[in-house]
């Protein structure tokens, strides 16, 4: 029945597509590349096809890119994301030349086999879990060698996904071998019909750190607006986290008269509701919509609505909260504090690091969790003190150094 849906969607695609283009939310000229249309001309050579669906995703792989493509420099290495906001992130990041990125194809038959048509890749990395059957499984019968990497199912993602079970294990039967983040997600697999022996487990591609782009214009404005004070970024915040960050920079500024903030919401879709509640408060604030706005020197705050800067606001950080971690009911898990970690912020959290790999830096000493405004304002006063800091960041250091032989072994694993 599926298949018959993907012979028959193409219209509904194209409606969804001109919509989302309409809304802002896709490339104004590209995203017809989702369609199976607007290819750039395919390179000479062979071509290796890397796969992410969003932003998160995509930043977590921009290291493990350029090592790959570092390690095949007379190959093509093509990215594919689904996500506007994920191309805008990616652009920004400096790459070798043999990196190219296009927008997946949707789960349409004929869009996907002018996409195989067009690139005709030697071999497919998909990422996570971003499993559409029709372009899996069409990969895998034009004989590209199919491989499932940096991916972890816990007990709520295998119940998610039971509904659609027989069209999953169909999918999951395409793949050549499958790379695991961690030992506990292999009975989920298995549980849909994966063999045992195309399972391996190699640990999160997250926890090696990332390729962040730096805007040497904003850190310089960013260098001048903190220049003798605390710089604080809450970062991917959710909506349910928005005014204990608030609340928080009112109990700490007291005691700390030199703090200011930098706001990045976890979706851009929350900017104007944040700029309303930031009105509501005695502080000087600003929203960084576009290039060239930046904090004056007297600003307290700064509203983030941009994409791609992480890097710049990450790198002039003195500590970071990792957002959609507090313990509210619509947090499912927290962001990815790798980032935060290798550009020397200290970093603090919520209690919903559930993600292994996110949950093992405070059990190593990296990280400091937090449950509400109350402990945030102890932390931002406790790590005032450089020394404090220094001690966090060297063992946040290490531990990414230690992690970079992810990358390394599951290379020598797929050659």
């Amino acid at each position: 029945m599926y298949k018959i849906f993907c012979f028959l969607n193409f219209p509904l695609w194209a409606i969804i597509l001109l919509y989302r283009k309409f809304k802002g939310k896709e490339h104004n000229k590209r995203f017809i590349e989702k369609l199976g249309y607007g290819y750039q001309e395919r390179p000479k050579g062979e071509v290796i096809w890397v796969h992410a669906l969003g932003l998160g995703e995509t930043l977590s792989l921009t290291l493990f890119i350029k090592t790959l493509a570092q390690h095949h420099k007379n190959k093509t290495v093509l990215f594919t994301s689904s996500t506007l906001h994920s191309f805008i992130a990616f652009d920004k990041v400096a790459l070798s030349k043999n990196v190219i990125h296009q927008f997946a194809p949707i789960d349409n038959i004929k869009s996907v086999r002018r996409f195989l048509n067009h690139w005709k890749p030697s071999v497919c990395l998909i990422s996570e879990l971003d499993l559409w059957p029709i372009r899996i499984i069409e990969a895998k019968n034009y004989g590209i060698k199919m491989l499932l990497f940096n991916s972890r199912m816990d007990k709520k993602k295998r119940s998610d996904r039971l509904i659609f079970s027989s069209a999953l294990a169909k999918t999951l039967e395409s793949f050549d071998a499958i790379f695991l983040q961690d030992v506990e997600s292999i009975n989920h697999f298995l549980s849909f019909g994966v063999p045992r022996k195309k399972i391996f487990v190699c640990g999160s591609f997250k926890a090696a750190g990332s390729l962040m782009a730096k805007d040497y214009r904003l850190i310089e404005n960013l260098k001048s607006w903190s220049s003798g004070k605390f710089l604080w970024i809450a970062a991917s915040i959710h909506e349910d986290e928005e005014t204990e960050i608030l609340e928080a920079f009112i109990k700490a500024k007291k005691n700390i008269p030199k703090l200011i903030l930098i706001i990045v919401p976890r979706s851009l879709e929350s900017v104007e509701m944040i700029e309303k509640k930031l009105h509501l408060y005695p502080f000087k604030s600003v929203t960084r919509r576009l290039e060239d706005e930046f904090p004056e020197l007297d600003t307290d705050i700064m509203l983030v609505s941009t994409v791609g800067e992480m890097g710049s606001f990450y790198n002039q950080a003195d500590i970071a909260f990792i957002g959609n971690s507090l313990d509210f009911e619509r947090i499912k898990t927290g962001k990815n504090p790798f980032e935060a970690i290798q550009e020397r912020c200290v970093v603090f959290h919520g209690p919903k690091m559930l993600e292994p790999s996110y949950a093992e830096i405070s059990k190593l000493g990296i990280s400091e969790i937090v449950y509400n405004k109350y402990d945030i304002s102890k932390v931002l006063k406790r790590f005032v003190s450089r020394k404090e800091r220094e001690i966090k960041i060297k063992r946040g250091l290490n531990f990414l150094r230690e992690n970079r032989k992810i990358i390394k072994q599951f290379l020598i694993k797929i050659k």
